[in-house]
């Protein structure tokens, strides 16, 4: 009996982990995000991150963690100037600046060729899934993309199986420039559900242009590059929503296709795979949704998780199901550099062993 039946999986769920395994450390993990940022390039946020990313136990910004960062940077934002009196002064015109500075550094850092492997374990896992699986990521990156998109048997565009073109299907669907459709009905199954946006994705700055609320996810799965609105000629920006507990959803209103996308996953998952992804505090708007789901959710069966420390997960998650709901737990634990002990039993590819 296998391990894990990833064909008839109901939901996979991605984290930072994932991407970092499937390029073997190429995109960054949320502590280390900052590895490779120029002080002479990004000089307000060096200085940024130094100060509120690094201490004893972190003295090397290369070793900051993107999720402090930011939530220290969203607080100062909001806060008012009694707070900050006295001890934050230097930051208080700099803020947004360096909030800009992020979102340019992160598409940077996102946007470099990540090389993926395709014979690897951690890709060929995903491309064992099945057509019906759907798949919710955390990830700014397009490496689930990437992936997905090669499937043998993927068809795209209009009567698309593939989860990408789905995912742009969705995204044109529930915009409608101005007239949102608000009950997507079950078009999110089989679809890619990014919950935080893409580096791959952009929307117009006009504020009065009929389709700033619109959001185009690049066909190519191609990182953002500097263009003009088709409609009004304005630039565009990419959309991303930074992982913070302030996220602001509210700046992005289509965003809310894929957290309602996801709702409706979460509810009817008969099985669900966690893959990279520790269900970390900080993301407690996801939490909560994920609690709300499971606690009505009386068709999960059984829980997976890929992780270096699947049990924590799999306790974290457990605060989440409802009671009367029996579902079997599968930790699938994995170290850094090795193929999986239960790769082997889990009917996927044989592989050799690295190095």
């Amino acid at each position: 009996m296998n391990v894990w039946d990833f064909k008839n999986t109901s939901l996979v769920v991605l984290g930072a982990g994932f991407s970092f395994a499937a390029t073997k450390g190429r995109t960054p993990l949320m502590g280390g995000f900052f590895d490779q940022m120029i002080e002479e390039k990004y000089p307000e946020l060096y200085d940024f991150v130094m100060q509120v990313g690094c201490d004893r136990t972190c003295p090397a910004i290369r070793d900051a963690n993107v999720e402090r960062v930011l939530l220290t940077l969203e607080q100062a934002r909001t806060a008012n100037d009694l707070v900050l009196d006295g001890w934050f002064d230097q930051w208080r015109g700099k803020l947004d600046s360096i909030r800009a500075q992020v979102g340019i550094y992160t598409l940077e850092r996102l946007s470099i060729d990540l090389e993926i492997e395709m014979e690897e374990w951690v890709v060929n896992v995903l491309l064992n899934t099945g057509f019906n699986t759907t798949f919710i990521s955390m990830n700014y990156d397009c490496v689930t993309e990437a992936i997905l998109v090669d499937r043998e048997g993927t068809i795209h565009c209009q009567d698309a199986n593939c989860p990408h073109c789905k995912m742009r299907q969705l995204l044109s669907y529930s915009c409608g420039c101005g007239v949102q459709n608000r009950d997507v009905g079950n078009r999110w199954k089989g679809c890619l559900i990014k919950l935080h946006g893409s580096i791959a994705w952009r929307r117009c700055t006009n504020s009065i242009c009929c389709s700033k609320e619109c959001i185009d996810a690049a066909c190519d799965c191609e990182p953002f590059k500097p263009t003009a609105c088709p409609n009004c000629k304005s630039a565009c920006s990419p959309v991303m929503v930074f992982p913070t507990m302030s996220k602001n959803l509210n700046a992005i209103p289509q965003i809310g296709t894929m957290w309602q996308a996801a709702r409706s996953a979460f509810e009817q998952a008969e099985s669900i795979l966690f893959f990279g992804f520790s269900l970390p505090t900080s993301d407690e708007l996801l939490g909560q949704l994920m609690r709300h789901c499971c606690e009505r959710n009386r068709l999960l069966k059984k829980v997976g998780v890929i992780d270096c420390n699947p049990e924590a997960v799999v306790e974290r998650f457990k605060q989440a199901v409802n009671p009367g709901c029996s579902v079997d737990y599968v930790p699938l634990a994995v170290r850094s550099g090795q193929i999986p002990v239960w790769y082997k039993d889990s009917g996927l590819p044989e592989l050799e062993h690295e190095s």
